[in-house]
């Protein structure tokens, strides 16, 4: 760490009319994947190989290695129960709201295929949740991530993968065990509240990173951590509230590039930056008596570092300017920017999803254990959701290629097929069929897309928030 009903659509493939191909195998006169998407160039690959990319999560997911992870005492998950570690995780991973009991049956009829299946109490899922590591969670996630990097080409801007870091807050339950760790509410409140950070791939729309701390927590603290899981060619976005010397500063340690959003007032240099008109310029900045702190605290040179500054004028006359560590006009043109800067709002779309279409504050426990699982195992779920929809955007894109409109693939829909798909996924014997059956389903579903909308989505008043009235809450 740093730190989703059986199928909406049991058609056949053959019943449609759209594409070329037909289970097992594809026929590459119409490829399924556009050439950027094209796992394997070149050759004929069968539908086995095209879902070998789930295979290592389903491997590791039964393995010792996993077990170990998992374990928070040596004799946990040692033994044969009536609940084992697999199916105990894909039970997490499919939670939603209903009552325990409701959801424990709801997963032993995916497995069994009867109605009417007998499996475990909600009280033995609670016992047998309190032995599990939530890390491992997020090592699952890690796994899945890898295994997407590796099986398809991901979008990238001109050569970089983009990330985006946001931070949100999160109403916690209510417990004296949860209140210790996160911190008491804040004043006015009386319900917990803990610090999410996200670093997501905004142009794949995976999180790579997560962490959820203390309230107090500052979220360039938390941005600072994501750079942990960054790697070389990564461009992270930042809005305006996070820049700061000893941030950027941190960037140029661990040679990773940013683009940020600078208050207009952020420094002398910027004022007359705005001054001058120009469009764009390099200069260099020098940390503050503060700044210099802050970078003895974290081990980070306090050497001036230069810093591009770009200005980008909106449709409504406002002017911003951007902070990027890509420095060469030539090989990074100034008018770029504006639609790079525009990818962050896939880190807002996140937590939109998180919040409203998972429920990511409808908890399942009282204790920090079961808040820390719940979060990763949502995590992974949405994650694994946002791959096949991935892939089924290709099927989408070609299917509507000659209408006026682009077309994308309705989130919502894709994760209501998720339900119960999941844990037939990693944790039943079908897994081939049945992931490309999801991820035609996906594509079937489709909203267009309106690139230039100037009024504001109607959207549905917010449910109350807090737990579900049928929970049973696992401590």
């Amino acid at each position: 760490m740093g730190g989703l009903s059986v199928l909406c659509a049991r058609r056949k493939p053959t019943s449609f009319s759209w594409w070329s191909f037909s289970l097992p195998a594809f026929s590459w006169r119409y490829p399924l994947f556009p050439p950027f998407f094209l796992p394997l160039r070149g050759k004929n690959p069968s539908t086995a190989q095209f879902c070998n990319w789930l295979r290592p999560i389903k491997e590791f997911l039964f393995s010792a290695d996993f077990a170990a992870r998992a374990r928070l005492t040596p004799a946990a998950f040692t033994r044969q129960r009536e609940l084992p570690l697999p199916h105990l995780v894909g039970l997490l991973l499919n939670l939603r709201k209903g009552s325990l009991q409701e959801e424990v049956n709801g997963f032993w009829e995916v497995l069994t295929g009867q109605p009417l299946a007998i499996g475990v109490s909600a009280a033995a899922l609670c016992k047998a949740r309190q032995q599990l590591d939530p890390d491992a969670l997020w090592a699952l996630n890690e796994r899945l991530l890898g295994s997407f990097a590796q099986a398809f080409p991901l979008r990238r801007w001109h050569g970089l993968r983009v990330l985006a870091t946001d931070g949100s807050t999160l109403r916690l339950p209510r417990s004296p065990a949860v209140s210790a760790h996160f911190g008491a509410p804040p004043s006015g409140s009386t319900i917990p509240l803990g610090r999410l950070s996200q670093l997501v791939d905004v142009l794949n729309g995976v999180v790579v990173d997560a962490e959820l701390d203390a309230y107090d927590v500052g979220e360039r603290v938390l941005a600072s951590e994501h750079l942990e899981a960054t790697a070389p060619q990564d461009l992270v976005l930042y809005d305006r509230g996070y820049p700061a010397f000893w941030l950027f500063a941190r960037h140029y340690q661990l040679e990773r590039d940013f683009c940020a959003r600078l208050p207009l007032g952020f420094s002398t240099e910027v004022t007359a930056f705005l001054a001058s008109g120009a469009r764009s310029a390099v200069i260099t900045l020098a940390p503050s008596p503060e700044a210099r702190r802050q970078c003895q605290r974290y081990e980070i040179p306090t050497a001036p570092i230069p810093v591009r500054l770009i200005r980008v004028t909106l449709a409504d006359g406002e002017t911003e300017v951007l902070a990027t560590s890509l420095l060469a006009e030539p090989a990074w043109p100034s008018v770029w920017f504006k639609g790079l800067y525009h990818l962050r709002w896939g880190a807002e779309e996140a937590y939109k999803r998180d919040k409203l279409r998972l429920e990511l504050e409808n908890f399942s426990g009282l204790s920090v254990r079961v808040v820390l699982q719940d979060c990763f195992a949502k995590r992974f779920t949405l994650n694994l959701t946002a791959i096949c929809a991935w892939v089924a955007q290709a099927i989408a894109t070609e299917r509507f290629r000659q209408r006026r409109r682009d077309y994308r693939v309705n989130f919502a829909h894709a994760l209501s097929c998720m339900k119960n798909t999941v844990v037939r996924l990693l944790v039943g014997a079908d897994t081939t069929e049945l992931l490309m059956s999801l991820i035609l389903a996906m594509a079937m579903t489709v909203e267009a897309v309106r690139p230039d909308r100037s009024f504001p989505r109607n959207m549905k008043p917010a449910k109350l928030q807090g737990f579900h009235r049928s929970y049973k809450r696992c401590r």
